[in-house]
């Protein structure tokens, strides 16, 4: 009797564990089906996060993640949403991953949007790259849903980073895309406002005070107008005309809580009151900039670990597939001596290509070495492209020659060139061998730099570059 009584104890435990299971498993679906509908027709965040929480552990188990993924991945998005308005950012990345990983069917609900929520996290703390290929990632899922709304929004979202990281023809080439859509006046002053950025981002100032004026005609709401009226702030300043950046300073000021606009605008008026010697004034602003300015710090670094968390994903974004691991274990004994030989082969072959930079290196270094001691600073002749291919073409012949395939202009070669000759030398010595001024100077590299695709701080790095691969 006493193995039959153990086999009914075993078997009415297995019962309660299945129909203790099977209550979660119900309530969960039941979890996300309110929530679903509030989301989709009241348009209202479904509030009960212990419900949600309840319901991740319910299916976060493998049978879940198979069978329930739309479930699961969706609990996760609005835990997420729930995170990010309580300023908990970093946990509320790692929910919008898990809801990414889950890949839940319907591309505009979830899909778009979960993409959308994670482009905004590092829109935040500035990260326009990272922030354009999540807004991409969205675009695709709302293009795929025929939604025109969530679609024109998100083509507005990749045109302006677009143009933040000056990739101008793309932004262009959405924007016009964009144009195509009335969807109503809200698209509209947005549409406006992006082609504003566009222009301004090119130093079009006429242009872009034309597009954010249009913008500002049609918000409807005064929170809306703050981050035009910043932008229409920062193009004033940058034409030289204080007294018309100022309203808008003072605006923002008495209306914004956005320690971002703070900064732009307490600047502003610190330099108007400088304009004036309003000592009393300067010191106001200066101690209120500092307190925005603190509190701008302490908004960007709760991001920090939620990039983190959205780089991982994006180089990994599923890193634990059975699938792949299953076909590893399968593989690891027939392989093993295979990936021994390969490793040593390229440990050895990444020696002989460090050694052979290294060289590389060294003949580089000197050869440079030799040209600045022949020539300790540029020759005045020397601003004539042709007169200085002639002095350095036996040492920078291939260079010089690879140099202008990138169809710059004579003047701007002779730039590069002394970049690449002498890297130490600073904006002012540029300025007097190359005969223009400082901030001319400054704006004849950021100019090099975008014709030539990258970005200005890398100019001197292409330009090495260039000379090792000639190697």
């Amino acid at each position: 009797m006493q193995p039959v009584r153990h086999l009914t104890y075993l078997l009415l435990s297995l019962l309660f564990i299945s129909c203790n299971y099977t209550t979660r498993w119900q309530e969960a679906h039941a979890t996300i089906a309110i929530a679903d509908s509030l989301d989709q027709n009241e348009h209202v965040l479904f509030d009960d996060t212990a419900a949600l929480q309840q319901a991740i552990r319910a299916l976060d188990t493998p049978f879940g993640k198979l069978f329930a993924h739309n479930q699961l991945g969706k609990a996760h998005y609005y835990m997420g949403r729930h995170l990010s308005l309580n300023n908990q950012i970093t946990q509320a990345a790692a929910h919008y991953i898990a809801a990414d990983r889950a890949q839940i069917d319907d591309p505009i609900y979830y899909r778009g949007r979960i993409n959308s929520c994670m482009a905004h996290i590092a829109k935040q703390n500035e990260s326009d790259t990272l922030a354009l290929i999540f807004f991409l990632r969205a675009n695709r899922a709302f293009h795929e849903s025929g939604k025109d709304w969530y679609y024109a929004h998100t083509l507005l979202d990749v045109s302006e980073f677009h143009t933040y990281l000056h990739q101008f023809a793309e932004a262009d080439s959405i924007l016009r895309i964009a144009a195509s859509y009335n969807i109503d006046d809200y698209y509209l002053a947005r549409f406006y406002e992006t082609k504003g950025l566009y222009f301004y981002e090119q130093l079009q100032y006429d242009s872009a005070l034309h597009h954010f004026h249009q913008a500002l005609n049609l918000w409807q709401y005064e929170e809306d107008r703050l981050y035009t009226y910043k932008k229409l702030m920062q193009v004033y300043l940058d034409m030289g005309d204080q007294a018309s950046a100022l309203p808008y300073a003072q605006i923002i000021v008495e209306q914004s809580a956005t320690p971002n606009e703070l900064v732009n605008a307490y600047y502003c008026l610190m330099q108007d009151a400088k304009a004036n010697n309003d000592i009393e004034r300067l010191s106001q602003y200066a101690h209120a900039r500092q307190d925005a300015n603190r509190l701008l710090n302490a908004q960007v670094g709760k991001y920090h670990g939620a990039l983190t968390l959205l780089r991982g994903h994006l180089a990994n974004p599923y890193p634990y597939r059975w699938a792949w691991i299953t076909l590893l274990c399968l593989l690891a004994a027939c392989l093993l001596l295979i990936i021994a030989i390969l490793l040593h082969r390229r440990h050895a072959a990444r020696r002989l290509q460090v050694a052979h930079h290294q060289i590389d290196d060294l003949s580089i270094t000197a050869q440079l070495s030799d040209i600045r001691a022949t020539y300790p600073q540029p020759r005045k002749q020397w601003n004539d492209y042709n007169e200085l291919k002639k002095d350095l073409a036996p040492q920078l012949h291939d260079w010089l020659f690879e140099l202008e395939t990138h169809q710059l202009s004579n003047r701007e070669n002779v730039f590069c060139t002394y970049m690449l000759l002498y890297p130490n030398a600073s904006l002012e010595e540029l300025a007097d061998w190359m005969h223009y001024s400082a901030t001319g100077v400054s704006t004849f590299k950021r100019r090099i730099a975008q014709k030539i695709g990258i970005p200005t701080r890398e100019l001197y790095h292409f330009l090495h570059e260039m000379l090792q691969s000639e190697k």
